[in-house]
């Protein structure tokens, strides 16, 4: 049978190590990626004229889009059942996210005037504003980061249990219903963390406001699994947010985010969504046909068998007794 050792896989007779090779090629290429980028990260951040600016801007872009490509290889091998530790895998695409956080944050500075070829005559002085907004979107960003991470954490705990024919959960012992509880309340807070970015993209909201709320978050984020867990009802109260929209109205509801890096987040994540729900799908399906198939010779011998089992001999002697 397969083990782990150090994120590796190793399958009997080796069936999985050509995938395996694979992936340590893609996670030795997501490391020297991720370094790649934050290189030219700061080539941008200390380029001295606009055509400088321009091309590490250009490389930049390049390099995202090339982790991206990684990051999807990524989720569909961290999909896979027969690969039992998904940590390293986690952590790679975590590492890809934030760096994607990281080039929105400069493609909209690109696109204001600080970056203009009049700005950079002069020293050039950043909003201090701007600078706090961004501090803010990246610290939620990490935070949804975490949550979906937990999200999914808790769909792969809810199908092992479903495979288990609704024996408890080997962490925690909790059951289907408690998981899928938590999974209700976890997808809240996601919409509630992408309603507070949108306000704060909108400059509706100040970041002093979410920072007052952040230990709170951070509480639920690390310690919302312990036993002892003492929920915060009123999280948000503060705030004094909208309500939200019901599921369905809900893309109506974000078409006013001015910045269309949002757009494109919320189709990612509702890809991946739909991506999950199908695999789910065509998982249950197969297993349903698996059963059907395993079931029919049995139901065939059922009727001949039914008349002479030791069971309906037992009962029969008793009635006449």
């Amino acid at each position: 049978s397969g083990h782990c050792a150090a994120g590796r896989v190793v399958g009997p007779m080796g069936t999985t190590r050509k995938l395996q090779s694979e992936i340590d090629r893609t996670l030795k290429k997501v490391q020297e990626g991720v370094e790649l980028f934050d290189e030219i990260w700061n080539k941008v951040y200390s380029a001295t004229n606009a055509n400088q600016k321009e091309k590490y801007e250009g490389d930049l872009k390049k390099e995202i889009k090339k982790l991206q490509r990684y990051r999807d290889d990524i989720k569909t091998w961290i999909a896979k059942s027969d690969i039992k530790d998904k940590r390293p895998l986690m952590d790679a695409r975590k590492a890809i996210e934030s760096e994607m956080e990281r080039f929105k944050v400069c493609e909209k500075e690109f696109k204001t005037k600080a970056f203009s070829k009049e700005g950079l005559g002069q020293a050039r002085k950043e909003d201090p504003k701007e600078v706090e907004r961004n501090k803010t979107r990246k610290w939620l960003a990490a935070a949804l980061s975490t949550l979906v991470d937990q999200i999914d954490a808790l769909e792969a705990e809810i199908e092992v249990i479903a495979a288990n024919k609704g024996k408890k959960s080997a962490k925690g012992g909790k059951t289907e219903t408690e998981l899928e509880s938590w999974v209700e309340k976890h997808r809240l807070h996601e919409r509630r963390m992408e309603q507070i970015l949108r306000m704060i993209d909108n400059e509706t909201l100040a970041p002093e406001q979410v920072n007052a709320i952040q230990e709170q978050l951070e509480y639920y984020l690390e310690s919302n699994q312990e036993p002892d867990f003492n929920e915060d009802e009123g999280l948000y109260d503060e705030l004094g947010l909208d309500d939200l929209p019901d599921r369905d109205d809900s893309d109506d509801s974000r078409s006013d985010a001015s910045d269309g890096t949002r757009d494109e987040e919320r189709e990612r994540v509702a890809d991946k969504k739909a991506a999950v729900k199908e695999e789910r799908v065509a998982k249950t399906a197969a297993k349903e046909a698996a059963k059907k198939t395993a079931a029919k010779p049995a139901e065939l011998a059922a009727p001949k068998e039914a008349k002479d089992t030791p069971a309906t001999s037992k009962a029969a002697a008793a009635a006449k007794q």
